[in-house]
């Protein structure tokens, strides 16, 4: 399975790269909202573990792209986001962006390992 980690945070971004690779996942990696699109375009990744809050182009905003791109193309979407904490925020990034799954940081491996592979969500 390969996942799409787009974090702007470098430190944060070698984190997830870790948990995700001891997972067992390829992982290819961006750091602004135009690479992650970029990379979605030429990869397609199973999942997308997005940022919220990325230069460019937010994680919402690649998400709503993502799944007007191309119909045959239905990767897992996972937000990752230490702003947009509210419950208002989970319900609208999934009924207005399509987004899967959502994290608030800091994360778990678990709670990445759940989201990734689509299990039952783990609270953080």
């Amino acid at each position: 399975m390969r996942v799409l980690i787009a974090e702007d945070e470098k430190r944060t971004r070698a984190i997830l790269v870790d948990m995700v690779r001891s997972l067992g996942c390829d992982v290819v990696e961006a750091a602004s909202g135009f690479e992650a699109v970029k990379r979605v375009k030429e990869d397609r990744p199973d999942v997308l573990l997005l940022d919220g809050l990325l230069p460019e182009m937010h994680g919402f905003e690649i998400a709503r792209f993502v799944r007007s791109f191309a119909p045959d193309y239905r990767p897992r979407i996972v937000i990752v986001t230490a702003v947009y904490k509210a419950r208002r925020y989970q319900n609208e990034a999934k009924l207005q962006y399509g987004v899967d799954e959502y994290l608030v940081k800091p994360v778990t491996r678990e709670a990445v390992a759940a989201a990734i592979f689509g299990e039952k969500k783990i609270e953080n």
